[in-house]
């Protein structure tokens, strides 16, 4: 047998030394796995693998653009271009429906709410109201068809129309007269009135309502308040947090009502892609919330029935909310508003609480023997209109804040707030984390 040579001792020692390196890389890169927020990846790879029909419920939040914009359209364009394979780059249109049961049933009296003794929606001596039909939330559908894989269905739930009524007129139109018209809010809220184009389906219904009647006495009015703080107040407080004021008052069941029904109705897609009342859901479906602010506290808040006093009991919503509950499989906030609006929550025994939400969340998918609900909470730090996502409970569902800058800082002093608050799924992080580059065409 040889003897051992410097150069052995050498090749040892070094080996040895690296020993320790090697593990720690191994640990740390296991610990980066670990803590890596869940991406869409794993689902979009069922979608193939498992045959399963994904569908993703986008919900917009606080000061939404209101008609002719698509809040989801960054999104889709996203998918397609990580994917590579969707027969158009942003998806195609696959119709739309309107809440239309109970309150919001076809010239149904509107809910009879008042500000300062003046009822929100205007009715005509019948006692119908245009207005209220013109004020349902609705449900936008795409579906990202692909070339050799299932179709992927994107769900975009809008709930904005409930608020321009209340908004337009007692916020937007009043405030132009003491800080300064805003032109963009007061021409939004002004349009003519255009109807659904699906007559034959959605008889009734508009895309468009003229809630302020006098735009152009209105916009004559001289600007007074200080530019900035001008634009601060309109695009912040009256056209921003005017609607989590309405969310959080007497119009909440509203809103969850509304939200609810264009939830069930999104669902109801067969295993051939064909919709309708009628039709029985694919038995494989899976879902994935993509929510921005107030949308989030509402979603949870509406997808959990089972908390709330005055959620509509008939067995079959019961059976199909827990449905839709038990096959989500995470959740993605996009700027959350859940610490402040929990403020106006203190009172759990009238409507649960977000923990509460979650838990009946993370108790459905445990007894399906589904894994733990994960939610990824995004927020920039110069956003006005958004809160770290409190410890929420259960253990079982897993909550991940991530810090993300979505417009530059001028000098450090200012970030704009529109681009804070309204452009996280355009933010590259945030689609990074959606969307891995690492497994672009793993799908």
């Amino acid at each position: 047998m040889p003897r051992p040579t410097y150069s052995h001792f050498a090749i040892c020692r070094t080996a040895c030394a690296l020993v320790p390196v090697v593990l720690a890389t191994l640990l740390w890169s296991q610990t980066a796995l670990e803590t890596q927020p869940p991406s869409l990846v794993e689902s979009l790879k069922r979608v193939r693998t498992e045959n399963s029909q994904l569908h993703i419920l986008y919900v917009h939040g606080m000061g939404a653009d209101g008609p002719g914009a698509s809040p989801s359209l960054g999104l889709r364009k996203s998918i397609c271009k990580f994917l590579r394979d969707c027969a158009a780059p942003e998806g195609e249109f696959d119709g739309t429906d309107y809440a239309d049961k109970k309150d919001f049933t076809l010239n149904a009296p509107p809910p009879d709410f008042k500000y300062l003794g003046e009822p929100l929606w205007k009715t005509d001596a019948s006692g119908a109201s245009e207005e209220w039909n013109a004020s349902a939330p609705y449900v936008d559908h795409y579906k990202l068809i692909r070339k050799g894989a299932p179709t992927i269905y994107v769900d975009e739930i809008n709930w904005w129309p409930l608020v321009f009524a209340a908004k337009c007129r007692q916020i937007i139109a009043e405030d132009a007269s003491l800080a300064g018209p805003n032109k963009t809010y007061i021409h939004t809220c002004s349009l003519p009135p255009t109807r659904d184009p699906d007559q034959q389906k959605n008889r009734g219904r508009f895309r468009t309502y003229p809630f302020i009647s006098n735009p152009e006495q209105l916009l004559a009015l001289p600007a007074r308040g200080a530019k900035i703080n001008r634009y601060l107040k309109t695009f912040v407080l009256d056209w921003g947090f005017a609607d989590a004021v309405l969310a959080v008052g007497p119009m909440r069941s509203l809103f969850l009502q509304g939200i609810r029904e264009i939830i069930l109705q999104s669902v109801k897609v067969a295993a051939d892609g064909s919709r309708g009342d009628a039709v029985t859901p694919a038995p494989n479906q899976e879902f994935v919330i993509v929510s921005h602010s107030l949308g989030s506290y509402l979603m949870f808040s509406a997808l959990d029935i089972k908390s709330d006093p005055n959620a509509p009991t008939p067995p079959k919503w019961r059976a199909d909310f827990d449905n839709v509950l038990t096959n989500t499989s995470k959740a993605y906030f996009l700027a959350n508003q859940v610490r402040l609006l929990e403020l106006a929550n203190l009172d759990v025994t009238k409507n649960g609480n977000l923990i509460t939400h979650l838990k009946t969340w993370s108790d459905l998918r445990s007894t399906a023997h589904r894994p733990a609900p994960q939610i990824v909470a995004w927020s920039d730090p110069s956003d006005l209109l958004t809160w770290s996502v409190p410890s929420l409970g259960p253990e079982a569902t897993k909550v991940k804040n991530e810090d993300v800058k979505n417009a530059w800082h001028w000098f450090w002093l200012v970030e704009n707030p529109s681009k804070a608050h309204t452009t996280y799924d355009k933010n590259k992080r945030v689609i990074s984390v959606l969307l891995p580059k690492k497994d672009r065409g793993k799908q």
